[in-house]
């Protein structure tokens, strides 16, 4: 079994969640993750993002903001989540998306920015 990798503040990762290998959490802010979420390998939760700064030096202040997935929630291998974002129960987050935005309950989101590709069944 792989490990994966976890760096600052905290987790919470709820029932019967699974985590799999080599899933990485930057924590400068918290990373909530709901029961029965399934997190494939390779996933990354990226707390944290930077003010633009003047032309001396571009990556300004960090700007953290926590993650939240909720329960039921599906996020496939090597996607990205970005910071701010809460993943609505019951939804599938593709393989390789990038989720830049709040997904909606009982979504399937997919693509690079990760996009609304249906509505799952309840």
């Amino acid at each position: 079994m792989g490990g994966g990798y976890i760096n600052g503040l905290g987790v919470r990762i709820g029932h019967n969640a699974f985590i799999n290998r080599n899933v990485y959490f930057d924590l400068n802010s918290h990373v909530s993750i709901g029961d029965r979420v399934y997190v494939a390998n390779h996933v990354r939760f990226i707390t944290t993002n930077h003010e633009i700064g003047d032309r001396n030096q571009r990556a300004g202040p960090i700007r953290p903001a926590p993650i939240v997935v909720g329960d039921g929630a599906w996020i496939g291998a090597n996607a990205i989540i970005l910071p701010g974002v809460h993943i609505g129960n019951g939804s599938v987050v593709a393989a390789g998306a990038v989720v830049t935005r709040d997904v909606p309950e009982n979504s399937l989101v997919a693509g690079v920015p990760a996009r609304i590709v249906r509505t799952l069944p309840e």
